[in-house]
């Protein structure tokens, strides 16, 4: 992997960096809090477990 910043490697690369939108300090909290996270893990986990069973159950002859 190369050690080179985004700017030496590509002008454009720079301007797009420079012109993203950075987070605020609330989406910041949101994105570290474990009590915001851990409802979101869960109802990610159970959406994997049902599509996981659905296709199992339908693959069953």
């Amino acid at each position: 992997m190369s050690d080179m910043t985004p700017e030496a490697l590509s002008p454009q690369t720079a301007e797009r960096i420079a012109r993203a939108p950075m987070p605020t300090q609330g989406t910041l909290r949101r994105r570290k809090n474990i009590l915001f996270q851990l409802p979101k893990f869960a109802l990610f986990n159970f959406r994997i477990l049902q599509i996981v069973t659905m296709i199992k159950l339908s693959h069953k002859k």
